[in-house]
């Protein structure tokens, strides 16, 4: 038995791990959940799991939580005859986090707020499935260094990044040529860049492939979750900018692939069901039966494969420039992306404005090294700092 402490729970990932672990209970058992507030799904996850902890955003959704859990008797519910304690914060999960009970974190929590739940999983020596890919963009040697000290491993979750992990395994590092990540290319990949000028919020949020939260819709629609997937692959599996490609794929059937030398392309296919790569990082290094829908090839018309245009989707020629620069470089990136995100989803900025803003924010930046995690966390608030200079500027 496995034991789980989901982080995220309530979020896309959150529910699909959850539907994985209930497809698998002789393997995998939810003893921790943590999420942004008290609501009735956590009520409801809460009452299913029994988990020895629920870890909330603040003290008052905590509060909240626990105030419901003994008014309704929620305890009632619980056969394992622990109750759950309730925490808030950073400091709530890693307190929770070095209970010696958990075996592995699916960190699922959205953006760089995700990355302390990383930093503070490994440094209790737990192995850590990474839905978050903001952690190991902003501090990425960082994490590698705790996790290599402490002997735990990281598994990625994104599937692009499972697709790469689980190609990888058809050789030796030293045989690979090139890594190969695949993009839908979003709704705007075949557009013309005058379309760019007139793209809105309901747009930019009308995925055609996938359904996920706002931020990262956004990211999949100007390519700059792409740019974060590059430099995450570079951190996770120890390869330099020059030798990660990106193609845009818009069937979504092949996840990434693995090229070596001898001329060999290893391509991971599967379902767009995000419970295959759970499933595999929480099963590791086993798989667990009948997770997704098999593909059937005699139905898939065609696989097309597109060189994807780097002057209209900026972003990917700004993530391999900070890949190559380091230092704070990538962690400012990802931040300022966030905010400038945000700001257009709020209707502050256009959606051009989104990479050209953060490119102002990396020229303005002077970066430095980043030898322990306050260091990542000030990289952060100099991103904060430039950027929010910028939107009252505007």
């Amino acid at each position: 038995m496995r034991n789980i402490f989901l982080a995220g729970s309530t979020g896309s990932i959150g529910r699909n791990a959850a539907k994985v672990v209930d497809s698998n209970p002789l393997s995998l058992s939810i003893k921790g959940i943590a999420a942004g507030h008290y609501t009735q799904e956590i009520k409801e996850q809460i009452i299913k799991f029994e988990p020895f902890y629920c870890v909330l955003s603040s003290k008052n959704e905590a509060d909240k939580a626990k105030e419901d859990y003994e008014k309704y008797n929620i305890k009632l519910f619980n056969k394992s005859g622990y109750d759950t304690l309730f925490l808030y914060g950073e400091e709530g999960f890693r307190f929770a986090v070095s209970n010696y009970i958990f075996d592995l974190v699916l960190n699922a929590i959205s953006g760089s707020a995700g990355l302390m739940y990383s930093y503070y999983t490994l440094e209790a020596g737990k192995d850590l499935a990474l839905a978050n890919k903001e952690s190991m963009v902003m501090a990425g040697e960082i994490l590698n260094k705790i996790a290599k000290k402490n002997k735990v491993k990281i598994i990625p979750v994104d599937s692009e990044h499972s697709a790469l992990f689980q190609c990888l395994k058809s050789g030796v590092k030293q045989d690979v040529k090139k890594l190969i990540l695949t993009a839908s290319g979003g709704p705007f990949y075949d557009k013309d860049k005058n379309y760019f000028n007139n793209i809105t919020v309901d747009m930019a949020l009308n995925h055609p492939k996938w359904k996920m939260g706002k931020k990262i819709t956004v990211d999949s629609s100007t390519l700059a979750n792409k740019g974060l997937e590059i430099i995450e692959a570079a951190y996770l599996f120890g390869f330099k900018e020059d030798k990660i490609d990106v193609i845009i794929h818009p069937q979504a059937v092949v996840h990434s692939m693995v090229e070596f030398l001898d001329g060999s392309v290893i391509a991971q296919m599967g379902d767009a069901d995000m419970k295959g790569p759970i499933g595999y990082a929480l099963s590791y290094p086993h798989r667990f039966h009948n997770l997704m829908k098999p593909i059937d090839l005699t139905k898939i018309a065609k696989l097309e494969f597109f060189a994807p245009d780097y002057e209209k989707f900026p972003f990917l020629r700004l993530a391999r420039y900070v890949l190559r620069e380091g230092k704070s470089m990538p962690a400012v990136f990802c931040e300022a992306n966030e905010i400038f995100v945000n700001s257009f989803l709020n209707n502050k900025i256009s959606f051009n404005k989104i990479a050209q803003n953060v490119e102002y924010v990396l020229e303005k930046h002077r970066p430095f090294k980043l030898k322990t995690i306050k260091d990542v966390i000030e990289a952060k608030k100099q991103a904060e700092s430039l950027s929010k200079k910028l939107i009252s500027d505007i």
